[in-house]
């Protein structure tokens, strides 16, 4: 299987590159403008290019990893698809619903896998989360997040409104994500509001989503504060507290606390990477052509990031 990657980003270097070998990648190519060259697992051919529409045109992988600035991930996932390969886009995959409903439209047609590498729920503790409430004979109904960390570098990306920046787009994946993950649904209701400003962009936001039976999820969401990072799960006898949970440490035992009327207790999940156990479930879909759940779950969270948008701005 072979992976060509489009942006040579902070976040493919340290969390993808190093799973590549051990999920069966045999040959990689990096177009990136900015001429960065991460360090190449040993043993992994590499091709290097500064153009992605040569590399489009040229490369022999199967599969394309768009990981650029946001504002350019249609363009290239649209490219990426009509050149007949399978994609995955880094979260926000796409900045508007039509962009990724045009995607899924055409992946279906042409039968390829497109995907949203939103990887939180692919770590093990979120699954344990599920079961817990099972084995209590009970299930989630509320949901508390809590992502926030300090200002990013003034030259960051995420500054800047050309670049698709701000904290609703960047972050928005984490506002979308759990509902459809621990409630299985969309929501019927949502309410959002900007909390800071920056230059150009927004900074922070706060959400407010109410889904069918009761259920609610409410979250801040910012780079404009100290460090937090935690997913409260509450239901019927059982309430849980996840902390670094939309970004799992890949070498770390997390603790799962739950509270339960017989007293509180603690899990321990192994250290595990929610980044090797996104891209080998997307390689599986690949292999076996069942992609439609990955499509399904980017276009539920763009239809709920669309709705936030829109009650960010007051409609």
């Amino acid at each position: 299987m072979k992976l060509l990657v489009l942006g040579a980003s902070d976040i493919f270097a340290r969390r993808v590159l190093p799973n590549l070998p051990d999920l069966g990648v045999t040959g990689l190519t990096v177009a990136s403008r900015s001429g960065r060259r991460p360090a190449i697992p040993a043993g992994l051919p590499v091709a290097w290019q500064d153009d992605p529409a040569t590399a489009l045109a040229h490369s022999p992988a199967e599969i394309v990893y768009v990981s650029t600035e946001n504002s350019r991930h249609a363009a290239l996932a649209l490219a990426a698809l009509e050149s007949g390969r399978h994609v995955i886009v880094d979260k926000p995959a796409f900045l508007a619903l039509a962009e990724a409903e045009q995607a899924a439209n055409l992946a279906a047609r042409k039968n390829l896998v497109l995907a949203e590498a939103t990887v939180w729920t692919d770590h093990p503790r979120p699954a344990a989360v599920l079961s817990a409430f099972a084995a209590a004979g009970s299930a989630p109904t509320r949901l508390s997040a809590i992502f926030s960390f300090p200002p990013l570098p003034a030259g960051n990306f995420r500054h800047r409104s050309d670049c698709g920046g701000g904290a609703l787009y960047d972050l928005g994946a984490y506002a979308a994500s759990p509902g459809r993950f621990f409630f299985g649904t969309e929501p019927d209701h949502v309410a959002c509001r900007i909390l800071s400003r920056g230059p150009e962009v927004d900074t922070a936001f706060v959400c407010h989503m109410t889904y069918p039976g009761g259920k609610s999820f409410a979250a801040t969401f910012g780079f404009d504060t100290g460090y937090a990072n935690r997913l409260d799960i509450l239901g019927p006898s059982l309430a849980a507290t996840m902390d670094r949970a939309f970004t799992p440490p890949p070498n770390a035992a997390l603790a799962l606390a739950l509270n339960a009327p017989t007293g509180q207790t603690s899990q321990t999940t192994p250290p595990a990477d929610a980044f090797a156990g996104f891209f080998g479930r997307v390689f599986t879909a690949i292999r076996t052509g069942h992609g439609q759940p990955l499509a399904e779950a980017l276009l539920a969270d763009a239809r709920t990031l669309a709705r936030l948008r829109q009650a960010a701005a007051g409609g």
